[in-house]
């Protein structure tokens, strides 16, 4: 099994054209289609159906493409610490969700890659599920996520524990008060980041089964862009926008008779990794911060 198979499988299974794969690769269709009857020989399974036009993952295939994926990762990982090796002492591979690493951890990691310059630092935003499983591949040393694995090759760490605010701004059309009442909070276009489960059930619970969202996107700061200029509310955490609602580009609105979950943050460290000089000098910096 070779890489160049394992990139053709995922173009083709994201692109359903032999054609087109072949023109992203820069190689002709016949040498596509030959990687993949080898991929399928070597899987056993037929990975696709084929038609004269398009096509379709069989279902091996689609059990097959998450760990095509991850292979890609192992190997672009692999080459990126090879390449660091003798230059630095170690490397600190960081796994962070995007309004975590604004909120708290920005200025934490600059102050490690200021201090410790002997080690060279790889930082990967991703969601909190995703980077629980580059922990447990070993690509990460380190994650901070909103989710606690409960895994015992994990160590887990109480981070922080952030607040969820709504906001909006200046720009946003209609009267603005600072504290409005569930009934007023009913009629405000409302933009929807991802803040996990919990808080999706406190606000359906909150504004029925099926709240009605003007805007829907994964992470906080798309949804924040959208709100600094004006298209209506959104929920989000507190230390992710400190910056706006101090220049003022935001303005925080309390809600009378409601009250948002907060938001939990964990620190996790992969047992495999604790002893390593990258992690010990990250825990050494961090004493008297964490819980």
């Amino acid at each position: 099994m070779n890489i160049e198979a394992i990139e053709s499988f995922i173009l083709l299974a994201k692109n359903k054209n032999f054609t087109k794969t072949a023109e992203i690769q820069y190689v002709v269709q016949s040498t596509i289609s030959n990687r993949i009857n080898e991929l399928e020989k070597y899987v056993g399974k037929e990975l696709f159906y084929r038609s004269n036009r398009n096509v379709e993952l069989t279902d091996a295939g689609k059990a097959f493409l998450p760990y095509a994926k991850r292979i890609l990762v192992l190997k672009k990982d692999g080459i990126i610490k090879a390449r660091s090796t003798g230059k630095y002492q170690d490397r600190l591979a960081i796994g962070v969700v995007d309004s975590i690493y604004k909120g708290a951890l920005s200025s934490v990691i600059k102050e490690y890659f200021n201090k410790f310059s002997n080690i060279a630092v790889k930082l990967k935003v991703n969601d909190s599920e995703e980077i629980i499983r580059l922990l447990g591949d070993e690509i990460l040393d380190v994650g901070f996520i909103y989710t606690n694995p409960k895994l015992s090759k994990f160590k887990v760490i109480d981070f922080y524990e952030d607040e969820i605010i709504l906001v909006t701004s200046h720009k946003n059309k209609g009267d603005i008060k600072k504290v409005i009442t569930s009934s007023e909070f009913l009629e405000v276009p409302l933009l929807y980041a991802d803040l996990g489960s919990e808080f999706f059930k406190w606000l359906s619970e909150a504004v029925g089964d099926s709240p009605l969202l003007k805007l829907s996107v994964d992470r906080i700061s798309y949804v924040v862009d959208f709100v600094k200029d004006g298209f209506g509310y959104a929920f989000v955490t507190k230390s992710s926008v400190e910056k706006e609602l101090l220049e003022r580009d935001l303005i925080q609105i309390n809600l009378k008779d409601l009250k948002p979950p907060s938001k939990k943050v964990y620190m996790v460290i992969n047992e495999s990794k604790i002893n390593s000089l990258a992690i010990r000098n990250w825990v050494d910096m961090l004493e008297g911060r964490l819980k």
